[in-house]
């Protein structure tokens, strides 16, 4: 390293001039230097350092942010160009070295606690105020001790020399000397100040000063040069992070398959909208009508494009600054704003009705859809995001609810009725936990009416505060909330054990007809298999149980249900077909199903003495199962006129208050069983 001063030339100068001065004037000049020399000396290295360490700060600042330490590393490795520089250390806020440079091979002195024989500079690395680290320089006294070499050679000089002539030609060997440094401070300062690394100092003289300043200014260049390109490495990066930030609030905000608000985008405008004073606004959600059915027969690369035109359709139906949305699926949202008036929200409602009845071509497929509407105001009808979603939630269920391609608003009995079926499903789940249901059983007779063949088991629930609840008004909810799987495996479970009980009493099987929800039926057949395995364990004979089920769950019988109805009649439990003729379907899939019996519902029953079409389709119904050897039950049999004209008509079973309301498990055995005695025939009710 090139020693940043060497006096070797000049002292040897000083030595000559002040040489023949008195002895004791240079020892009184000699002690008021030495002490101003001292000072000045420790002084000026203090200020050296530290205008160092600001010079070097912004760039290391700028390298610890990007966590180059290979470019640090090259910002404080020139630094020990200073003679009397014993080290640099860079450390982090938590005062871990990132970086250290030395004369000497050795390890990091401790920052806190440095040799007491140096000088320690101290500098904070910050950026818009905010502070990433320090640096740390240490200087031996090498600086002052060079300078008092020089002044003992001058004393010996000054022996020589007379008072007068050693003190003036000093005082202007000093200015000589210290001329190009104070340019270089000069220098420094500009560049520490301005932070323009493009200033240069004037190389003064050919000594070791001019020397330095070479040094000193490729210093500058260097870290030039650096600076030229962390800041091209920056702005580079500004524009990757500007790019990906732009990116990333598209996939935050943006659907990805339509190009609309996503759900997050929804609520967040949604809120914004309700902390805008005097803000109104009509909330309307979209459930596409039969999309999960376009799915399933076209594929999902159909639905795909099809939610892609229904995106189009429904920003055509509003203005430019309302809001659509997709929250997902098949359910859109609008949001627009200035309205709230249903005269005005029935306009477009209408007209996204209509927009999107209109055929959509895709593939060259024309495919067709509706869709159920909800919607709802702000602040009329809710204040906060939870009050204004769940309303035009509650809406557009109502909607679909009631026959689909429709539009409904919000009503508050309408959110009653919500809360009260809540509750309803609430009080559900603890009536399964407390087994408060009840089965009840109606018996079936033969068409005189005069003998016990069969029986219906019903269930009742008995409700702690209301008593005997009627089916109709629960099962719906039981099976809207999964429940009814449940309330099927209490049913199962307590119908065997009624069954194993009126065997026994009776002597002989009484096939007992179960109801049976679409909902309990389960493409894997788990529930066939549980039938199956209770019924083999109640050793049973065959034919003790009949599977009620309705005609729409058989509507499109698929292979799963063909097998599952036929492994049924091969464990011995025979299957009917309940309310029969109110469905979809025809007499045709009965060839192909593995059905007993079926019931023909009361609905064709009531009229048929007075209605002669009444009377054609029950004949047709009955004729048509008899040629495929299907047995069938009328229900709804409440006079004696009835069951003469069902009898004309061949019908097999007969079903009614005309015969017996549906009775406990105890009136049951002791109308039927115990005591052995025949039906009775009611006038009817």
């Amino acid at each position: 390293m090139t020693r940043f001063f060497s006096m070797n030339t000049i002292s040897k100068k000083l030595l000559m001039i002040l040489m023949g001065v008195s002895f004791a004037s240079i020892i009184t000049v000699t002690f008021v230097f030495s002490a101003y020399e001292l000072t000045t000396a420790k002084r000026e290295q203090v200020d050296g350092l530290q205008t160092i360490a600001k010079m070097l700060s912004p760039n290391i600042t700028a390298a610890v942010l990007f966590d180059d330490q290979d470019a640090i590393q090259e910002l404080i490795e020139p630094i020990l160009l200073r003679g009397d520089i014993v080290s640099v250390t860079i450390t982090d806020n938590q005062g871990k070295v990132l970086a250290f440079v030395s004369k000497t091979p050795r390890e990091p002195d401790n920052i806190l606690n440095p040799p007491i024989n140096v000088t320690q500079i101290n500098n904070p690395l910050t950026l818009d105020e905010q502070e990433y680290g320090q640096i740390h320089i240490l200087a031996d006294e090498s600086y002052i001790t060079t300078r008092v070499k020089f002044y003992g050679q001058f004393i010996i000089i000054l022996l020589i020399f007379a008072l007068g002539i050693s003190f003036s030609l000093s005082l202007i060997l000093r200015r000589r000397f210290l001329s190009p440094i104070l340019h270089l401070a000069t220098i420094a300062e500009r560049v520490s100040d301005s932070n323009d690394y493009s200033l240069r100092a004037k190389e003064l003289s050919h000594d070791e000063v001019g020397k330095l300043s070479a040094h000193f200014n490729d210093m500058l260049e260097t870290i030039e040069q650096r600076d030229k390109r962390l800041e091209s490495q920056v702005k580079s990066r500004t524009e990757e992070l500007e790019s990906a930030n732009e990116k990333l609030h598209q996939f935050a905000y943006q659907d990805g398959l339509t190009d609309l608000p996503n759900r997050r985008y929804f609520y967040e405008k949604l809120q914004s909208l309700i902390d805008t004073e005097g803000m109104i606004f009509a909330l309307i959600f979209i459930d596409l009508d039969g999309f999960k059915e376009i799915n399933d027969t076209l594929g999902h690369d159909y639905g795909d494009l099809l939610l892609q035109q229904v995106a189009k359709r429904l920003k055509n139906c509003v203005r430019g600054h309302d809001t659509v949305a997709r929250l997902g699926g098949d359910e859109f949202t609008l949001i627009v704003e200035g309205i709230n008036d249903q005269r005005r929200a029935s306009e477009i409602a209408e007209v996204i009705k209509s927009s999107l009845v209109q055929p959509i071509t895709i593939k060259n497929e024309q495919v067709y859809i509706t869709s159920s509407i909800g919607l709802t105001f702000f602040p009329s009808e809710g204040k906060t995001i939870e009050d204004v979603v769940k309303h035009a939630d509650q809406a557009m269920y109502l909607s679909k609810s009631k026959g689909r391609n429709r539009y409904e608003f919000f009503s508050f009995s309408m959110e009653e009725q919500a809360l009260g079926k809540r509750r309803l499903t609430e009080e559900l789940r603890q009536a399964i936990k407390s087994e408060q249901f009840q089965l009840f059983y109606q018996p079936i007779v033969n068409i005189d009416g005069n003998q016990l063949k069969k029986v219906e088991a019903l269930i009742r629930w008995n409700h702690p505060k209301w008593g005997l609840i009627e089916p109709n008004d629960f099962i719906p909810v039981a099976e809207e909330s999964g429940l009814i799987v449940e309330i099927g495996n209490w049913v199962r479970q307590q119908v065997i054990a009624d069954a194993i009980e009126f065997y026994q009493l009776q002597g002989t099987v009484i096939q007992i007809s179960v109801n049976t929800s679409p909902t309990e039926i389960d493409r894997s057949g788990k529930w066939i298999d549980q039938w199956i395995l209770d019924c083999n364990k109640s050793k049973l004979p065959h034919g003790a149980f009949l599977i009620e089920v309705t005609e729409n769950t058989l509507m499109t019988p698929d292979s799963s249900i063909k097998q599952q109805l036929k492994l049924l009649n091969n464990n011995g439990i025979k299957v009917a077909i309940d309310d029969f003729g109110v469905g979809y379907s025809s007499l045709a899939y009965l060839q192909e199903l593995d059905i007993d019996i079926i019931k023909i519902d009361r609905s064709f029953i009531t009229n048929i003495t007075t209605n002669e079409s009444s009377v054609a389709l029950v004949k047709a119904i009955i004729t048509m199962a008899h040629n495929i050897g299907v047995q069938v039950v009328a229900e709804g049999i409440e006079s004696r006129a009835q069951q003469l004209l069902l009898k004309q008509l061949s019908c097999d079973y007969l079903q009614g208050f005309m015969f017996s309301t549906p009775l406990t498990k105890a009136d049951f055995c002791r109308q039927y069983l115990q005591s052995n005695i025949e039906p009775k025939q009611s006038k009817g009710h």
